[in-house]
């Protein structure tokens, strides 16, 4: 499995020391399954040392990706010379470090040494993480303080000193493009027992979309704040009061839809159990950070059974850096069996714009695509697009580059999900006419937007296959995208460092998922029918000639058909389109430059559906097609 991505976080002035070091290289990662094969994320934390770099083994040892770049004689290197932050301002002036260390038990001598040495005491300048390897301190920064620091506390496992800066959030038919809601009705998955923390600038549980927020916390202050005394994190019900931005991201990914008619926004995983940590509008390294931590206790990670992290914020360039705090953080994520996602960010179309944080083996790196061409006269904040194709501000990779690619494409173009009923910074959705108002809700682009997505596909796959690591869900979803195609200018397939595996196909990546070893059912696949044909030439989709209908008959019990035509050329444009008895239109797709179009109907009532094939804009094209059907079994 390929190398994933990692973000880095700003902070302000505060320094933060924490691990860094040298890109490792390793085996690729195999699927695998969590530490626990229960469902339930591992406990780190009973018996024995937690640490983030592990001893580089003496024989060839299969290991994951993440593993391998935290086990290698560079990485071992690191915890005898630490890591420091090349861009550290040494002027004088005040600021917060983030010290990381290898293990656990190092912060107490670090906070030991740092409290009879420098006069720096908790709560007033110095701060402990409780759940990360960590220690802030924040102080006038010099190069003889960094010096000091790393010279007396190297003996126990520092691994990087860093400073503290700020980092940037990246701001109904999206569900339905990617097969979600396909995949929650064949398989019977909501998410329901899986739970997502969305680290954000907050979640506004007030709003009606919200009725499985279980736990929601503002950080209402900086471990290293002087006099500080009570709680860093505060229950709120909501934690999203200027913003707007985490809101729309839980409901995306969690949302009930039932303040919109019919629930028509509901999420993609709507049973799926959310956590709230609200990291505040101004987001930095250091909150980000504390924001992991809250996430890492054993009261928030096991009570809420917390698989999933989302994360739409970061920034942008610099590279990868195995070491920097929110790196760490995220390898101890992977460690407790959790997935974290994080945004690609929204700095294309040039090469190496990606967020660094999205590079890091131990996440999955989530670009922007369309999902639906909405936009008119009538409407215009909504953006042109040809559905499927990569968004223009969607962040690129580094070609040929182990670790800065985005792993996968998702909607994030027009997305319509809930708004903050208190100060958001977005405007109402004004509907796709553009005259009725929706005040619930509202429409953004962003890969913040795509990232939930992530967030909601990776429920429905935990809950149908709970052993399943990161590993296993990149995996899944990687093996089973559709390839991206350009159509501006000459027509060719995006390569890896621009989307990629591509377009992921929900249904697909659950159906995967459900059916490997340690799910809850298995899928059984029969074929129906194929068929060929050669559609006549068109220009605008109006020929009939260009149309072409098979029947295919769907036996009675099956838990899903699937549909598909290839013809091999994205230069050419064919839709799918398939009928019911009576003549209803039950499905269609048509995606904007590919190869294939492809439905999956779930529950199928059975009968014989008339599938069409229609020339929109191509020469005389040459098309193959099938049908399967899928039952879902439950394993007793």
């Amino acid at each position: 499995m390929k190398n994933k991505k990692l973000h880095a976080i700003t902070l302000s002035a505060t320094m933060i020391l924490a691990a860094c070091g040298q890109q490792a290289n390793g085996p690729q990662a195999q699927q695998g399954a969590a530490p626990a094969n229960s469902g339930k994320i591992s406990s780190l934390s009973k018996g024995g040392k937690k640490r983030i770099v592990e001893p580089a083994p003496t024989t060839p040892t299969p290991m994951s990706a993440c593993t391998a770049l935290y086990s290698t004689p560079a990485a071992n290197a690191t915890t005898t010379n630490a890591v420091i932050d090349p861009s550290i301002n040494y002027d004088g002036s005040v600021g917060t470090l983030i010290l990381s260390f290898n293990f656990d038990d190092a912060v107490t001598p670090a906070v030991d040494f740092i409290t009879s040495k420098l006069g720096i005491k908790l709560g007033d300048g110095l701060g402990a993480f409780g759940e990360l390897p960590m220690v802030a301190v924040k102080a006038p920064i010099t190069r003889e303080l960094v010096s000091t620091l790393q010279s007396n506390l190297q003996q126990y496992g520092l691994l990087s000193i860093y400073q503290d800066r700020p980092l940037e959030y990246f701001l109904d038919e999206s569900v339905a493009y990617i097969k979600g809601d396909v995949a929650r009705t064949a398989f019977k998955t909501t998410g329901k027992g899986v739970g997502v923390a969305v680290i954000d600038s907050g979640v506004d549980g007030t709003h009606g979309d919200f009725p499985n927020m279980k736990k929601n916390v503002k950080i209402v202050a900086p471990i290293v704040a002087p006099g500080l005394s009570g709680a860093l994190y505060v229950d709120t019900p909501n934690s999203d009061l200027t913003s707007g931005h985490g809101t729309h991201v839980a409901s995306t990914i969690a949302g009930s839809g039932q303040m919109s008619a019919g629930g028509k926004y509901k999420g993609v995983a709507p049973g799926a159990t959310l956590v709230g940590v609200g990291a505040g509008d101004a987001i930095s390294i250091l909150y980000a950070l504390q924001g992991f931590d809250f996430v890492f206790k054993p009261d928030v990670r096991e009570t809420y059974n917390v698989r999933i992290i989302s994360n739409s914020w970061g920034t942008s360039g610099s590279q990868f850096a195995p070491y920097n705090p929110i790196s760490i953080a995220s390898k101890r994520a992977y460690d407790f069996g959790m997935i974290v996602n994080f945004a690609a960010g929204n700095s294309g179309p040039n090469n190496n714009t990606l967020n660094p944080y999205s590079a890091s083996p131990c996440v999955i790196s989530v670009g922007a695509g369309h999902a639906k061409n909405t936009m008119n006269v009538a409407n215009p904040r909504l953006r042109k697009g040809v559905p499927g194709e990569l968004a223009s501000f969607s962040s690129r990779g580094i070609p040929g580059d182990q670790f800065h690619y985005p792993d996968i494409v998702l909607p994030g173009v027009n997305i319509v999900a809930a708004r903050a009923t208190s100060g958001p910074i977005v405007d109402p959705y004004l509907g796709k006419n553009g005259t009725t108002p929706e005040p619930m809700y509202s429409s953004i682009s962003g890969t913040s937007m795509a990232t939930p997505h992530m967030s909601g596909v990776a429920a429905l796959m935990l809950e149908v296959n709970p052993s399943l690591n990161l590993d296993g869900v990149l995996e899944a979803v990687t093996s089973t995208a559709n390839p991206m195609f350009t159509v501006s200018g000459t027509i060719r397939q995006l390569e890896k460092h621009e989307v990629g595996a591509g377009y992921a196909n929900a249904y697909a990546a659950v159906e995967k998922a459900a059916s490997t070893a340690g799910t809850r059912t298995t899928v059984q696949t029969s074929p129906l029918t194929s068929w060929t044909g050669t559609v006549g030439t068109t220009v605008d989709g109006t020929p009939v000639a260009s149309e072409h209908n098979h029947d295919v008959v769907v036996p009675a019990g099956a838990s899903a058909v699937k549909i598909k035509t290839d013809w091999g050329n994205p230069a050419y444009d064919l839709d799918l389109y398939v009928y019911d008895g009576a003549g209803n239109t039950i499905a269609s797709s048509a995606a904007g430059a590919s190869i294939s179009e492809e439905v999956v109907i779930p529950n199928p009532v059975a009968g014989t559906y008339r599938v069409q094939l229609k020339g929109w804009l191509n020469p005389q094209t040459s098309y193959k097609g099938t049908a399967e059907i899928d039952n879902i079994v439950p394993v007793q």
